[in-house]
């Protein structure tokens, strides 16, 4: 990996898997994002290295790969986290709802979240504690909720979406998981579940008219540069967890696991203010690029239509479950 400016924090070493029963051993911790650039999970995952150093006393390194260097996608990476050839990925809520445990499922849903205050609340409570134990059936154990991807909205190169009626056979890239394919498909869209990997081509190619993301995506990864227009539907919220192999974290050391709860804490904290940090500046960048970016005073008409995808996701995780996620969002 080449590391140089805010990404050269966190670069270490080889990685030194199976190392935890030498006490003074040094252990090397595998770091992995989806992104380029300096978005908010690259600066976070680079805090988190640097802090792993510190607080271990140098006995723990971390090596950071961004932009897909380990595995493709956000799927890809938790199954790698599973596996343990990746020791920590942050990996959004839709492709693990979809993919790895329904119960995240509802925390995609469409105009869910008032603000970002309430996604962290709810996450930092008694619903992320949840979640938690039930990733931990799966092999992973959750380190800490960090920020999100940002308010998701529509890049198109076909037209502005300023209305429902706008997204009536829009081809657009969405998300592994089967809300972001039901809400397109009741907006008249043809949704095409693809890993992020593939995307940027794929847009650029017309292989697709549209996809949708956060501003800090959009740059980070240079949509800006092929996109035509990026409406602000603000559909979405996808909050991150941070994973680790459960089984290698119960290994470690009583001492090494205090270090990596600490160091996680101080990552996911700044996580959320890069995140905070660098919308505006964002949304400014991608229309100095020549990107038409349209507000929507009003989604109302959106929302009517996604109760079908409540019905849906209600039926696969049950009405307990999605009525608690519905509470812990106002």
């Amino acid at each position: 990996m080449r590391c140089n400016g805010t990404l050269a924090l966190a670069c270490a070493a080889v990685f030194a898997a199976g190392t935890s029963g030498v006490a003074s051993a040094q252990t090397v911790m595998k770091i992995a994002t989806v992104n380029a650039g300096d978005n908010p999970r690259n600066v976070a995952a680079n805090e988190l290295g640097r802090q792993l150093g510190l607080k271990s006393g140098g006995r723990i390194k971390g090596e950071v790969y961004l932009n897909n260097q380990l595995a493709k996608g956000e799927a890809g990476m938790l199954e790698a986290t599973q596996l343990g050839t990746i020791d920590i990925s942050p990996v959004g809520a839709a492709p693990i709802g979809g993919i790895f445990e329904p119960a995240y499922l509802p925390l995609s849903l469409p105009f869910l979240w008032p603000s970002r205050q309430h996604v962290w609340k709810a996450m930092d409570g008694p619903l992320g504690a949840e979640l938690a134990k039930k990733m931990e059936a799966k092999g992973l154990k959750v380190l800490c909720f960090g920020g999100g991807w940002g308010y998701r909205n529509v890049m198109s190169n076909k037209r502005p979406i300023k209305s429902p009626a706008d997204m009536r056979g829009v081809t657009i890239r969405v998300q592994q998981s089967p809300v972001y394919i039901g809400m397109m498909k009741q907006l008249g869209a043809n949704p095409v579940p693809m890993p992020w990997s593939e995307v940027f081509l794929a847009l650029k190619q017309g292989t697709v008219d549209a996809m949708e993301a956060p501003a800090v995506s959009i740059v980070s990864d240079k949509y800006h540069e092929i996109g035509k227009y990026y409406s602000l539907t603000k559909h979405t919220y996808e909050p991150i967890t941070w994973f680790t192999n459960l089984r290698n974290y119960s290994a470690l050391p009583a001492d090494l696991k205090k270090a990596l709860d600490a160091a996680s804490k101080d990552a996911c904290a700044l996580d959320r203010k890069a995140e905070l940090d660098s919308e505006a500046g964002d949304l400014e960048t991608i229309r100095k690029a020549g990107v038409q970016v349209n507000d929507i005073a009003d989604t109302k008409p959106f929302r009517d239509m996604m109760g079908p995808v409540y019905q849906e996701v209600g039926a696969k995780v049950g009405k307990e479950w999605l009525d608690k996620v519905l509470d812990a969002a106002k």
